[in-house]
């Protein structure tokens, strides 16, 4: 019996002391220019749209390649005609782990649905995965594609359509079953999180994963939130997510900022932590709105890619910037408590 007791108490312990981890991130180097804007001089992230925005990652595309090169999807709109007109739809830049881009100076344009935008995409058993919001009937906006040739328009094939508003930030495990954040809450109650074995059927464990913030902070109360990147794995075995949130005025003046989410390292339905504050909000001319660039929504930084710089807990996160440019920045993630 006293080993039994012994025994309870040192599991306690242990308990506690991994629930009492704490983590803490941070933004560094942020450029003072963004990596793609109508506004970047030619040769140097030139964009011909207006509005250029929410770059989707794809890592690795050609093994035999340069190993710093890769290309992001990104969300584009009041275009010329001849790289896909004035509404939302997607066009494909080629970018560097260093945080600049090329400019997009060729028309590759994905032929999908009407206002097909806000890339989120994934790298699974030689599959690209392409999730992706596009007009729906009622709340079912979130789009599955895939293909194994990217860059090939009519390569990607359609794989579900979700009853989900917004969003699929995935986290792949080293065997299924992997798992999925969705949702933009309002409309939603809250975000969600999914399972999927297969990468077709998705299964809702939890649809009250976190919940908008009504602490008044220096960006808070939320008044809608978003997942918002994939998610990726840090040195602890925890997850880290960044979502974002819209914070009182944002429909008419912008106020769109991002905070991150801990999930558990052996059960990611395990809510370990909510940043209590935005980590990460707009400081530059082309996130807040002023100055030369363009800008869609004011004071607005939405992230939608976290790229592992091979350094520990340490990540490049491209964002959208103002709703109008693309941009980068250092994340370093580290434990507190």
């Amino acid at each position: 019996m006293r080993t039994d007791i012994l025994l309870i108490v040192f599991s306690a312990l242990i308990l506690f002391e991994v629930l009492a981890v704490q983590y803490e991130a941070t933004v560094t180097q942020r450029s003072k220019q963004p990596a793609l804007s109508i506004k970047n001089p030619k040769g140097a992230g030139y964009s011909p749209c207006e509005y250029t925005f929410n770059p989707g990652w794809i890592p690795d595309l050609y093994p035999e390649g340069r190993k710093d090169k890769a290309y992001v999807i990104v969300r584009a709109a009041k275009c010329p005609n001849e790289f896909g007109g004035q509404r939302d739809h997607m066009l494909i830049a080629t970018c560097y782990n260093n945080g600049t881009c090329d400019d997009i100076s060729t028309r590759v344009q994905l032929p999908f649905e009407d206002e097909a935008q806000d890339p989120r995409i994934i790298h699974l058993e030689g599959w690209w995965y392409l999730f992706y919001y596009a007009r729906g009937s009622g709340l079912k906006t979130t789009y599955l594609r895939r293909s194994r040739t990217p860059l090939i328009m009519n390569s990607w094939e359609s794989v579900a359509l979700f009853p989900w508003h917004r969003n699929g930030c995935m986290l792949i495990r080293d065997k299924p079953p992997h798992y999925c954040l969705y949702g933009e809450a309002p409309p939603l109650k809250a975000v969600g999180l999914a399972t999927t074995v297969d990468m077709k059927t998705f299964t809702t464990i939890n649809d009250t994963l976190f919940k908008a913030n009504s602490k008044d902070d220096k960006y808070a109360p939320e008044v809608v939130i978003e997942a918002s990147t994939p998610i990726v794995q840090l040195s602890t075995g925890d997850y880290f997510h960044i979502y974002c949130a819209g914070t009182p005025g944002w429909v008419a003046n912008g106020n769109y900022t991002c905070g991150y989410i801990i999930l558990d390292a052996q059960n990611p339905n395990v809510l370990k932590q909510k940043s209590q504050d935005h980590f990460f909000g707009p400081i530059t001319d082309y996130e807040i709105g002023s100055g030369i660039y363009p800008v869609q929504r004011k004071r607005t930084i939405f992230a939608t890619s976290l790229v592992p710089t091979g350094r520990k807990d340490e990540f490049r996160v491209w964002y959208g910037a103002a709703d109008a440019n693309v941009a980068s920045a250092i994340v370093n993630v580290k434990v507190v408590g």
